[in-house]
């Protein structure tokens, strides 16, 4: 009966270990990451102003590079902060946000979700107006919002790349002019303006 019991008890504290052992080959895997980001997107949809009786296409092409620190819970998840420069045609922000990033599946290539939500702080802005839609597009800082699906390839253990369709939100206003643009050349307006942007992105993530 002892020999029985003893036999028992070694077979529960082997499955035991076992069971403990696999969670404890995921805890290995938390760690600080970094993530640099190269992307390009373009702006959709229509700009309106004047209450709705002007409106320009958004057109604005974006260039962007991005840093992020995080730390890596487990296979799946991965959250930080982040700072970027976001390059439009006449402007710049440099965004500064939160980012929460998972991976579905524990898989050497796996579906790819992120979310960043922060605040834009303007770098530069020209002040002259396009010479085709007489704005200025982007002139004051405003919140920053993006999210995007992909795939992430892991090349090994310490690196991965990621390949990522975006959609990017920026909280800004737009200047404008109420007399005949083509005469003065100049603003004298200013409206809120939510620009959408969708794109690619490409990262590096080590």
């Amino acid at each position: 009966m002892m020999k029985k019991t003893l036999l028992t008890l070694t077979a529960f504290l082997l499955m035991a270990g076992c069971l403990y052992a696999q969670p404890g080959q995921k805890m290995k895997e938390s760690k600080f990451v970094y993530m640099t980001t190269a992307g390009f997107s373009a702006g959709v949809g229509q700009l309106n102003f004047e209450e709705g009786t002007r409106s320009i296409a958004n057109h604005i092409p974006v260039f962007d590079i991005h840093q992020l620190i995080a730390y890596q819970f487990n296979p799946y998840v991965f959250t930080g902060i982040g700072v970027g420069l976001d390059i439009w045609k006449h402007t710049a922000f440099i965004p500064i946000y939160a980012n929460v990033s998972v991976n579905f599946i524990d898989r050497k290539i796996t579906p790819h979700w992120y979310l960043n939500v922060g605040y834009a702080f303007k770098w530069y802005i020209s002040s002259k107006p396009e010479d085709i839609t007489y704005v200025i597009h982007g002139s004051r800082t405003g919140l920053h919002g993006e999210t995007g699906l992909g795939i992430n390839i892991k090349i090994n253990d310490k690196v991965s790349i990621l390949v990522v369709g975006d959609y990017k939100l920026q909280d800004s206003h737009m200047r404008y002019s109420v007399n005949n643009p083509h005469e003065d050349k100049t603003t004298n307006r200013e409206t809120h303006m939510l620009y959408h942007f969708a794109g690619v992105k490409f990262s590096v993530l080590y």
